[in-house]
């Protein structure tokens, strides 16, 4: 049986195997890791739980979308649902958050928040001309995220929606801050976009009348790709269209990538599920994230992977839970301060109980209870 010891202050004093049982040993039978870290989230769009309808695929939910105003209402009820979704974020034991921000609606929440979160401020825009305004828009709230103290930085929100002046100044903004975040091949229909301008992405556009991408011939990722410093710590998100070629190409040249999945939003959307399996053959820097309330019912890394392993039964758990902790802070950089047990960190321990630990995997009942909700000072043991 091993033994985590944890002080006042949640701080791992020692690991170790259980010698000596005392009064103040605490048994818990599941798997103890530490705290979870949500690769991607959109905090601000929380006050869409449950209001867009689901299924329709990526053009129909980007179309439902437009209809949302950029700035979240300005109200209680929207302040409340950010507040909601972070509290439900610490209950499933979420200790860091890489969010998307189209607004400043949400810093206010996260600087209440014992929650690390890296706050993304994303670039969209087709139009060249408009290029030079939206990045002093950008530059503007990203310096207010700093203002309320919060870790920031600019990043595009997918190959697709950025003209080429705005994708390239943004990129440059991105590569100096050292971390980005985008939205990748959600669909084929953002593949099929940038390769030959047709498909249901496409078809959307022209009817909204928005300015189109360039047709570059090649898959969405690429046009992206090309464009990311080999220092530079890249999240790419979705990945449900990635080919294996796609992946060679992007890892050949890039050595801090991490493919970030969202199971439950991409068949919340799509009825799509990304290639979990094929990034777990090529042995990939896989995280994990929930997506916003918009394309989610719950924000719980648990539930993300119980959808994986449900699908792809043969990836060890031991493997899920690297994804879901160690690999997300390392995307965030923060993998010096959370995402492993060890001496002297504060990870923000989480007990899985209901685990099949025969076969070492989830169950449907398999649920996480962050240990620091427990009022306790003394080892804590998994058996």
């Amino acid at each position: 049986m091993g033994v985590i010891t944890l002080n006042d202050e949640q701080v791992i004093t020692d690991i170790g195997a259980l010698t000596d049982e005392t009064e103040s040993t605490e048994f818990y039978n599941g798997v103890l890791t530490a705290g979870f870290v949500n690769a991607h989230c959109h905090l601000e769009l929380s006050h869409l739980r449950h209001r867009l309808r689901p299924s329709g695929g990526l053009a129909d939910f980007i179309g439902q979308m437009g209809g949302v105003p950029r700035q979240p209402p300005a109200d209680d009820r929207a302040l409340a649902a950010m507040r909601s979704a972070d509290d439900e974020m610490q209950r499933e034991g979420i200790i860091a958050v890489g969010d998307i921000c189209n607004t400043a609606a949400s810093f206010s929440v996260k600087r209440e928040s014992p929650v690390y979160y890296h706050s993304f401020i994303e670039a969209v825009g087709l139009d060249e001309s408009a290029a030079a305004a939206t990045m002093q828009r950008l530059r503007r709230q990203c310096a207010e995220a700093r203002r309320w103290r919060l870790p920031a930085s600019l990043t595009p929100h997918a190959a697709y929606s950025l003209s080429d002046a705005l994708l390239d100044a943004v990129m440059e903004a991105a590569n100096r801050a050292g971390v980005l975040s985008v939205h990748n091949q959600e669909s084929d229909a953002e593949n099929e976009l940038l390769v030959a301008g047709r498909g249901a992405l496409h078809a959307l556009f022209v009817a909204a009348g928005f300015p189109l991408p360039p047709v570059t011939g090649e898959r969405s990722i690429h046009r992206i790709v090309s464009r990311i410093g080999p220092r530079t710590r890249a999240l790419l998100v979705h990945n449900v269209a990635l080919s294996e070629d796609d992946y060679d190409r992007a890892v050949a040249c890039l050595p801090r990538l991490t493919w970030a999945l969202c199971p439950n939003s991409n068949w919340y959307i799509g009825q799509a599920v990304p290639p979990a399996d094929l990034l777990y053959r090529k042995n990939a820097q896989v995280a994990v994230g929930t997506d916003s309330l918009a394309s989610n019912s719950r924000l719980s890394i648990l539930e993300e992977l119980k959808s994986i392993s449900r699908r792809f039964p043969h990836i060890p758990l031991q493997t899920l839970l690297q994804w879901a902790t160690a690999n997300g802070a390392a995307a965030l950089g923060r993998e010096h301060e959370c995402g492993c047990l060890r001496p002297g960190s504060r990870p923000g321990v989480v007990w899985i109980e209901n685990v099949n630990l025969r076969d070492l995997q989830l169950t449907p009942d398999s649920r996480a209870v962050p240990l620091a909700t427990q009022t306790r000072s003394h080892p804590a043991t998994v058996f």
